[in-house]
């Protein structure tokens, strides 16, 4: 086949075009395409005999040709840049090995446009599901090591600073809580890529009898698209997916930034093994958590996918996205492969995070993180104000700094001496009411009914996340079994197909 693809250009694409922009576009997205464009070849071929559009013959000779093609594999295809795509080099091999009679009647009734707007969400969808594969993974892991590490009791920070006790298995908790979200918004956003385009044609549909129904159950599509410009121009669903990615990095990546901190010599809260670290090129004593900075910074970059291809569309007219936009995609499906790895990394990471509970415990009864509890305290035991009692804390931290004395050293003489400085009366506390509420497990334990870190309420919400993880791990499979059921018969019938003629 000539490598020209139009008789109306006079010319070939000019070769500084095809060496700097279409050779190493086709380069790079050829091998991606390939599969994809050889299920879509499948399912349209298959209804086009299917509805007389051509006859049953001609179908299975088309057959024949992309089995042949699909059983050489990609490197088997020449690919000519003076063919501007992957789409018009694939049809070529068709072509040559079928004759163009055969060959050139494969693209009856579609448009690269209908084609390439599959062929993403095809490639969306898969992506999608190797995520929620991911994220059920690390759900479970959290839920798992959240249980082991329930009563492990650590200062919470606000700013960095101590706030207030938790435990490292409420904490992680809250990371689960959170994935969940990021779990949702995946699943979500697969149920607007689930939808077939094929057939809409390049912007206003076909005039041929086309059976988009029978496309989209060959390729596994939940439903069809309804209006055919919206079907070809339409690439929200990519922004969303990759959009939906950058939140779940973020995720991740915020919890890298607390590991990070937490396994540094001066907070030595956490270690991870040798199996997750780095060393120096050059400093013997280094033991740097490397893939902690890993995931930080992925989820810069899964952003500025994000970015690029918001952009690339908002300058694309509502018609069609195959060159403005495909371009700005170009880092979404880099962004997408990063997220599935990513989350391979997290899960890891998760596993391997063993919490130093002496360190902990002794930071948490040291650095004052129960002093809202001994204001709290006051509040029920002494009847003031809580601005008021606020205030008496805050003195007594001062005087207790001044005088070197641990949060955990707090007794009842001292709050008396500062009462009796601040309001002119002293507050006498009984001494096992003054030690409780300076004891970091039991204010961490005191904390029911507002989802804290008490046993009764980490044990309702593992309940919780365990069911809907459940439901969700169940939801995904769903639809990957369709799926894989859709792609067996479509092969099923394709080489039935080819073998009748």
């Amino acid at each position: 086949m000539s490598s020209k693809v139009s008789g109306l250009l006079a010319e070939a694409t000019a070769p500084i075009l095809q060496e700097q922009l279409v050779g190493p576009a086709l380069a790079r997205e050829f091998p991606a395409a390939f599969p994809i464009m050889t299920a879509i070849n499948e399912a349209h071929i298959l209804m086009l005999a299917e509805r007389g559009i051509v006859d049953r013959p001609t179908a299975a000779a088309m057959a024949r040709a992309v089995i042949q093609v699909a059983e050489e594999g990609a490197a088997s295809v020449p690919l000519d840049a003076a063919r501007e795509d992957p789409y018009f080099n694939y049809e070529a091999r068709i072509i040559d090995l079928a004759g163009p009679e055969v060959g050139g009647r494969t693209h009856i009734a579609r448009s690269r446009n209908d084609l390439k707007a599959t062929q993403d969400r095809l490639r969306a969808r898969s992506a999608a599901l190797r995520i929620l594969d991911g994220l059920v993974a690390l759900r479970r892991t959290l839920l798992a090591r959240a249980e082991l590490h329930a009563a492990v009791v650590m200062p919470g920070y606000t700013h960095l600073q101590p706030a207030q006790p938790i435990t490292f298995g409420w904490y992680l908790l809250g990371i689960a809580h959170a994935i969940e979200r990021d779990h949702r918004r995946i699943a979500e956003c697969f149920a607007r890529i689930d939808v077939n385009p094929l057939g809409t044609g390049a912007v206003a549909g076909t005039s041929f009898p086309v059976d988009r129904a029978l496309t989209a159950r060959l390729l596994g599509f939940a439903g069809v698209s309804g209006h055919a410009q919206d079907a070809v121009a339409s690439r929200d669903f990519l922004v969303e997916l990759v959009g939906a990615a950058a939140m779940l990095a973020n995720t991740w990546g915020r919890m890298a930034q607390d590991f990070f901190v937490m396994s540094s010599y001066e907070f030595a809260t956490l270690r991870f093994p040798d199996s997750v670290a780095g060393t120096s090129s050059m400093m013997p004593q280094k033991k740097n958590l490397v893939v902690l900075e890993n995931l930080k910074a992925r989820a810069a970059t899964i952003l500025g996918a994000q970015v690029a291809a918001f952009v690339g569309v908002k300058g694309t007219n509502f018609t069609n996205t195959v060159d403005g936009g495909g371009a700005a995609f170009r880092w979404v499906w880099e962004a997408l492969e990063d997220t599935i790895r990513g989350l391979a990394i997290a899960e890891v990471v998760v596993a391997a995070a063993e919490p130093e509970p002496e360190r902990m415990l002794a930071l948490a009864r040291a650095n004052f993180s129960t002093a809202t509890d001994l204001a709290d305290g006051l509040v029920r035991e002494a009847g003031l104000p809580f601005r008021e009692a606020h205030h008496l804390v805050g003195a007594i931290v001062r005087t207790a700094v001044d005088r070197g004395l641990t949060a955990d050293r707090i007794d009842a003489a001292l709050i008396a001496e500062e009462a009796e400085r601040m309001l002119g009366r002293r507050i006498e506390l009984p001494a096992d009411i003054v030690a409780r509420i300076v004891d970091p497990a039991a204010v961490a334990e005191g904390r029911r009914g507002s989802g804290g870190p008490s046993r009764a309420d980490m044990a309702a919400m593992q309940t919780a996340l365990g069911a809907r993880l459940v439901a969700d791990a169940a939801e995904a499979a769903g639809w990957r079994a369709r799926i894989d059921a859709a792609d067996a018969e479509r092969r099923r019938r394709f080489r039935d197909l080819a073998a009748a003629g």
